[in-house]
């Protein structure tokens, strides 16, 4: 964990201000209270939609069944911005704690673990207000993601992606 932690803090952030706090949840017992208000927020998010696609089904499927897991995951990470600590603009916030997160999950990738960002738990209506009580989040943080950390079921190999042809544009459109 501290390798993993010592890279994220290692990032870029808006004026330096380095404004991250992550909150390591490894105890059992903790994680399930926290599936709680995550897993019901998302049930009713899910009862309030129709008409999607198959594979956007699919995917929250996967993300239901994430939830229903909580507790068994080795760790989460709860990735979190100090609104104290850093500029007014929610560009901002979020570029000061996006790139520390993502070199989180670089670091965990290079020792062999397997990762899974989410925003479970991270907007009111996802659990947040919940979840930051059952961690003693002080009110001047913000959850804006989690880390889902372990060691992963198979190798997955890389992600499938486009080729950059279909996205890069050089001096114009």
């Amino acid at each position: 964990m501290r390798i993993i932690l010592e890279s994220a803090s290692k990032a870029a952030s808006g004026s330096n201000t380095q404004p991250w706090e992550f909150v390591v949840v490894r105890d059992a017992k903790m994680k399930a209270r926290l599936k709680e208000p995550m897993l019901r927020t998302w049930l009713e998010k899910l009862a309030g939609g129709s008409g999607m696609s198959q594979r956007m089904r699919d995917v929250y499927d996967e993300a239901t069944e994430m939830l229903r897991n909580t507790e068994t995951v080795p760790v989460i990470i709860y990735c979190c911005v100090d609104l104290d600590r850093v500029g007014k603009s929610e560009e901002v916030r979020y570029a000061s704690i996006y790139p520390a997160v993502q070199n989180l999950m670089l670091a965990a990738h290079a020792l062999g673990l397997a990762t899974c960002l989410t925003v479970h738990g991270s907007t009111p209506t996802r659990g947040e207000p919940e979840v930051k009580k059952l961690l003693g989040i002080p009110e001047h943080v913000k959850i804006t993601c989690l880390v889902y950390l372990g060691y992963p079921a198979a190798r997955l190999g890389p992600p499938k992606r486009k080729p950059i042809e279909k996205f890069t544009h050089y001096d114009h459109w």
